[in-house]
């Protein structure tokens, strides 16, 4: 019950991505996040991204970030979403992405979008 409720929160993060300030090229969203793992549980096969957030922005705020994972040649094979509340400005966090689907083979991470909203 309670992966569902974070999942359901990721994604109303995620789609709600206008809700972000984007007029900051200075400092944007996805410059605060980097993959800092990447593999497949070997007994539930699916995969998994850590990931370190590192809010360079001058408020708290709450990260939504999206990944995605992919097969040897390329091939999206999986997706998988995190969610950090209440990061303080200059503060770093470690979290887990984890994919929705099993695999079989090795796989890369890609951050695919980070929402970032301040409050």
């Amino acid at each position: 019950m309670v992966v569902v409720i974070v999942v359901v929160v990721v994604l109303v993060i995620v789609l709600a991505g206008s809700i972000e300030n984007p007029g900051n090229p200075e400092n944007p969203p996805s410059a605060d996040v980097r993959v800092t793992s990447c593999a497949v549980d070997a007994a539930t096969r699916l995969p998994s991204a850590g990931l370190e957030i590192h809010n360079h922005s001058s408020k708290t705020s709450t990260y939504g970030v999206t990944v995605e994972f992919r097969a040897p040649d390329g091939t999206r094979v999986s997706e998988g979403a995190a969610l950090s509340l209440t990061v303080a400005s200059g503060q770093k966090v470690t979290t887990t992405a984890a994919g929705k689907d099993q695999v079989t083979q090795k796989v890369t991470c890609k951050v695919t979008k980070v929402n970032r909203i301040a409050g």
